[in-house]
């Protein structure tokens, strides 16, 4: 099993745009997390960011679904980055996945939880969460190989 979790190292995911360099794929080496009053929409929120394994890529989930964050599930919208699948979407997710290319952070799953569950129109800005916030909070708990 470690043998393959190491080789899944090396492997890109379909899920992510980017071409393998060669290097091992990396993740957090623990949980960061951030909450406060979103950006867009003035809800109550927390953004969690996870480690994850190999070639999981970075990806964002809430409610039982997930939205890779790639360009593939980009959606049309002024002022911000906006990702969207199985008809939930998520807002200003530029600042934060900034972050986690500038970290090395390869792979990623990134939990976002609100008062109301039903929610569908999601923002990944809470607080004053800028991206050198991310950066800084990354930092905090390291960046690590992934297995």
């Amino acid at each position: 099993m470690a043998i393959s979790g190491a080789l899944n190292a090396l492997k890109s995911s379909k899920l992510i745009s980017w071409k393998p360099c060669g290097r091992v794929q990396q993740t957090l080496k623990r949980c960061v997390e951030a909450s406060g009053t979103t950006l867009h929409s003035g809800k109550s929120s927390t953004v969690r960011l996870l480690p994850e394994l190999a070639g999981k890529g970075r990806y964002f989930y809430f409610n039982s679904k997930s939205i890779p964050a790639s360009i593939d599930y980009a959606q049309e919208s002024s002022l911000c980055t906006t990702l969207s699948n199985d008809g939930v979407k998520i807002r200003t997710v530029e600042h934060l996945l900034s972050a986690l290319e500038a970290m090395s952070v390869d792979n990623c799953r990134i939990e976002i939880t609100n008062l109301d569950s039903d929610d569908s129109d999601l923002d990944s800005e809470v607080g004053q969460t800028q991206s050198v916030t991310w950066v800084c909070a990354c930092v905090s708990v390291c960046v690590c190989v992934c297995v």
